[in-house]
């Protein structure tokens, strides 16, 4: 990694909703693919903000009839989630997400 680059590069953008909708289409940051999409709102509005990997495992597939091939597979989507600043692990609780506080 180049030293001189901060770690933080592409994710100083903050908080978007002031933003028009035209904007928001050229920004790659805030672009989700569809599994993205359907975690978060699986976890705002059939969870409350907040699950663990079974419960997203089982409301993929009743909400969108998504089957997990794998379970490591999700699992690395969550942490590439977590990276995104989109949710967070709950602390001491092994396998729970939340939305940051900012979208629940």
């Amino acid at each position: 990694m180049n030293p001189e680059l901060p770690k933080d590069l592409g994710r100083r953008l903050g908080d978007l909703s002031d933003l028009p909708e035209a904007l928001l289409k050229q920004i790659n940051a805030v672009k989700l693919d569809d599994l993205e999409e359907q975690i978060v709102t699986l976890l705002r509005e059939k969870f409350g903000g907040v699950a663990n990997v079974d419960e997203l495992i089982v409301g993929l597939y009743r909400d969108y009839n998504y089957i997990t091939e794998d379970r490591r597979k999700l699992g690395s989507k969550l942490y590439r989630m977590q990276q995104s600043d989109l949710i967070e692990s709950v602390p001491k609780r092994k396998g729970v997400y939340r939305l940051k506080e900012r979208d629940a």
